[in-house]
């Protein structure tokens, strides 16, 4: 290994801007789709030699159309079957509430956030932790989880038509999600990750004055609550949310990911939100990583953390999103070793 993980303390320190010793990675062997398939052993040896500063731990969420555990309940759906039903998301997931009419059906089959087993594997894996900083979470917050219960369609109408249901539908899930924070606190965790696109490649996906009504109040309340358990609040969300950021700070969150490339200007941001959150910086997966050399990747994650970093810290590193298996192994070394030692 290229050098020792960071503590637990060294990581809280550089996520509250109060000392950096060492930059902390996670979400840095972030392998996309087909990649593990394609270099096979040869990528876990490689990723051997750099460090997991953080040991995060999913718990098992919800399914979709169908449960992840034993209780088919175990589920955000609620029909007995979605063979026929409309798909979306690259026509890969159904759309599980096509019709509000099917609300109470829906409620009355919404999972359980205390299901046996979600915790199995987290409560398995605590022992890894070797004093790292432990990082709990799921993916989908409350746009991503609204257009997979919808369908991005009427979810697009509904941010007109039926704000009221959708705003009912966040604070059941806030409900479930404060239950899954406090689970993870009762373990010592030390933060909670979760996702939200809520950008497009030019701008949010929802009016500014949409997010503030129908978003801000879910967000202050489950960064609140794990706050209140004494945790910090990572998000990933990708496309340009630069017209979303104070109201991010406003909620409380700790940490953005990825600041895109391409969408959003990673010195910009810096100098406007930086002093007020930190940023889990995000190399270019699109891009820079598939399609550059050896040494244009290393100056791209050099330029990367020059644009983000500061002596009090605020900075972390990792993928941007799922690597692809047209990436070269090669690259992905040279992104690893620059996170790892270039400061």
């Amino acid at each position: 290994m290229v050098r020792t993980p960071m503590t637990k303390e060294q990581t809280i320190k550089a996520i509250e801007r109060e000392g950096c010793e060492k930059i902390p990675l996670v979400l840095h062997k972030w392998w996309g789709n087909g990649l593990e398939e394609k270099y096979g052993p040869a990528l876990q040896k490689m990723a051997a030699n750099y460090p997991d500063d953080i040991c995060s731990l999913w718990y098992e969420a919800p399914g979709s159309e169908d449960s992840s555990l034993a209780n088919p309940s175990y589920r955000w759906g609620y029909k007995k079957e979605y063979a026929s039903a409309e798909r979306h998301s690259i026509g890969s997931d159904a759309v599980l509430l096509p019709d509000w009419s099917e609300w109470d059906r829906f409620i009355a089959d919404f999972p359980n956030p205390n299901e046996p087993g979600n915790f199995a594997e987290v409560e398995k894996n605590l022992k890894n932790a070797h004093g790292r900083y432990l990082l709990g979470g799921w993916w989908r917050l409350f746009h991503e989880r609204f257009w997979g219960i919808r369908g991005m369609e009427n979810l697009m109408i509904d941010y007109f038509d039926n704000m009221d249901k959708l705003k009912e539908l966040g604070w059941k899930l806030v409900e479930f999600y404060t239950v899954i924070i406090d689970r993870y606190a009762a373990l010592g965790f030390d933060g909670i990750f979760s996702s939200d696109d809520l950008g497009h490649q030019a701008g949010p996906m929802m009016d500014p004055d949409c997010f503030r009504e129908l978003y801000l109040p879910l967000y202050k309340e489950v960064i609140g609550h794990a706050h209140r358990k004494g945790m910090h609040f990572l998000l990933h969300s990708c496309g340009d949310n630069t017209l979303l950021m104070d109201m991010l700070i406003e909620a409380g969150l700790d940490v953005f990911h990825p600041i895109q490339k391409g969408c959003m200007d990673e010195k910009a941001t810096n100098e406007k939100f930086g002093a007020k959150m930190s940023f889990l910086a995000g190399v270019d997966v699109q891009h820079l990583l598939p399609e550059g050399s050896v040494e244009e990747v290393r100056k791209g994650v050099r330029d990367l953390i020059d644009a983000l970093w500061k002596p009090e810290g605020g900075l972390l590193l990792a993928a941007g999103n799922g690597i692809m298996p047209d990436t070269p192994l090669e690259n992905i070394d040279a992104m690893l070793r620059e996170m790892a030692l270039y400061k």
